[in-house]
């Protein structure tokens, strides 16, 4: 751990917490999304193109086939603008189909 890991740690509302070990890294009581890591290693490269600007739901339709798993394409993107993302042009990890499938449906 570095001196700006250190500093983040004491001065962060964690530094009461017991520290958490998983998977060989130290947490600091930190929440760390499970399901987020697994998608980013079947996720590819998409375009997003003018019809689809700003509505990640028609996106999750057209590659899966439900509107409902636009979360899922926000969540992995880490979309801080979930009203206004992703713009035309812009590039977005998208998870496999088959992975939907076998860990979401």
């Amino acid at each position: 751990m570095d001196a700006t890991d250190l500093n983040q740690y004491v001065y962060s509302r964690f530094s009461q917490t017991e520290h958490v070990l998983f998977d060989n890294q130290d947490t600091f009581g930190r929440w760390k999304n499970p399901i987020t890591d697994l998608l980013a290693k079947s996720a590819t490269a998409y375009v997003v193109s003018n019809s689809f600007a700003g509505r990640p739901d028609l996106i999750a339709f057209s590659l899966y086939g439900n509107s409902s798993l636009d979360w899922l394409l926000i969540a992995i993107n880490n979309a801080s603008d979930a009203l206004n993302w992703p713009q035309a042009g812009d590039t977005i990890m998208v998870p496999s189909r088959s992975l939907i499938a076998s860990e979401l449906v």
